[in-house]
């Protein structure tokens, strides 16, 4: 039970992870930002019409797993979700 706890935290830290955009020179020359999104796109969508109020491009989109250690040993997979945008 202790394991399932740890497991259940560390996945909504994941989850709740900040958008930080990362500023870089796209391929038509315009500005823009790659991204960590956590375990789903919603929020670096949102993100990304924070940042490109006129509209973007999406450049790249990719999933994964990471692992995550928990408390008292073994590790629990979590998605991880990463996105670039090029503002139009």
């Amino acid at each position: 039970m202790r394991t399932l706890m740890f497991a259940l935290a560390a996945s909504i830290l994941v989850a709740c992870t900040t958008i930080e955009p990362q500023e870089f020179r796209g391929p038509n020359g315009k500005t823009a930002y790659s991204m960590k999104c956590g375990s789903r796109m919603d929020g670096c969508y949102k993100k990304a019409g924070e940042v490109c109020p006129n509209g973007y491009n999406i450049i790249d989109r990719a999933s994964g797993t990471v692992a995550v250690p928990v408390y008292g040993g073994g590790i629990v997979a979590a998605p991880q979700h990463n996105l670039a945008i090029e503002c139009k």
